[in-house]
This record gives structure tokens, C-alpha cells and sequence, in this order.
């Protein structure tokens, strides 16, 4: 099995800490109001969830061993099967203009769903543009992962692909 740690750039390491002390200082004011209302929870439920979803969908490490490969986040994992993969290439994101269709902007990674023109709709688990890959599965489905020596895991792909 091969590790691939994602690194954060710089932005997304300062919009991530900058937001999470806007986002928690806004929860405790909210909450320790004198008169706070079921609003005022409701809002705290809702910053709480938007940061829930963000956490799942922050790329921390990719990993990839004869099988598939896997996005392991903050929450949870996702696995993509190599049989599903139809194209695995490096890609150039650094100038892509993209669409956020849902999904975070900076906050703990450029994660979510996404639509280009170049590409079309995929999801995103990128910490930093520097090295991304875009891998396209013939279900249509299209993710674009960062990290670090992205060429070494579009390597170790084609190797296993050689071999089959």
C-alpha cells in the first residue's frame, strides 16, 4: 500500500483557522446570550452542521494498494475501485475557473461539487492545487484529489493497469 499525504496550502491553512474561530466565537455568543432563542439554536445547529460537512469532505491522505484507491478525510473515508476507473492523469488546476456548485472554498480544503467547462461536473478533495489528478470512472463520475508526488500514484496506477 502507498501513502499520499495531502498538503493544505497556505490559504486554505489561514481560511480554515480564521473561519473555525469566526464560526465557534459566533456558536458561544449564540449560545450565551440571555435571552437566546430556539433561533439562536437553530443558527449554532446550522454553523455546527456546515462545519460537520466540511470535516467530511477534507482530504487528509490518499492511500492506494492493488484494489482502489482511497481518500481518507477528517470524517469518514471514500474509495474509488480501480475497475471503475476508466483514466487516471496529473491535471493542471492552478488557472482552472470552476463553478462551486456546494462544497467549501478554502474552509478545510476546495472540496465539494464542482463544474467546469473543460472537465464538466466532478467532486473535489484538493488541499492545494500544486499536484492534483484528475480521475474520470465509467460511471461518469469525475473526482479531482490532491497530494503530495501525485505523479508516483498516477504511476503505481498505470503499473497495476499494465499488468492486468
Amino acid at each position: 500500500m502507498k501513502e499520499f499525504n495531502v498538503k493544505w496550502s497556505k490559504s486554505v491553512r489561514s481560511t480554515s483557522a480564521i473561519t473555525f474561530i469566526v464560526l465557534a466565537g459566533a456558536c458561544v455568543a449564540l449560545l450565551l446570550r440571555a435571552n437566546a432563542s430556539a433561533w439562536n439554536y437553530l443558527f449554532v445547529a446550522c454553523i455546527v452542521a456546515a462545519i460537520l460537512y466540511c470535516a467530511y469532505m477534507s482530504p487528509l491522505k490518499i492511500t492506494a494498494d492493488n484494489e482502489k484507491i482511497t481518500i481518507k478525510k477528517i470524517i469518514g473515508n471514500k474509495s474509488i475501485r480501480f475497475e471503475k476507473i476508466e483514466k487516471i492523469t496529473l491535471f493542471q488546476a492552478n488557472s482552472m475557473h470552476s463553478v462551486r456548485l456546494l462544497g467549501s472554498g478554502g474552509f478545510l480544503g476546495y472540496t465539494g461539487l464542482h463544474y467546469n467547462p473543460q472537465i464538466g461536473r466532478y467532486a473535489s478533495f484538493v488541499g492545494s492545487y500544486d499536484q492534483t489528478i484528475l480521475i474520470e470512472t465509467g460511471g461518469g463520475m469525475k473526482y479531482l484529489i490532491s497530494c503530495e508526488h501525485a505523479e508516483e500514484l498516477v504511476k503505481h496506477y498505470n503499473s497495476l493497469i499494465s499488468m492486468s
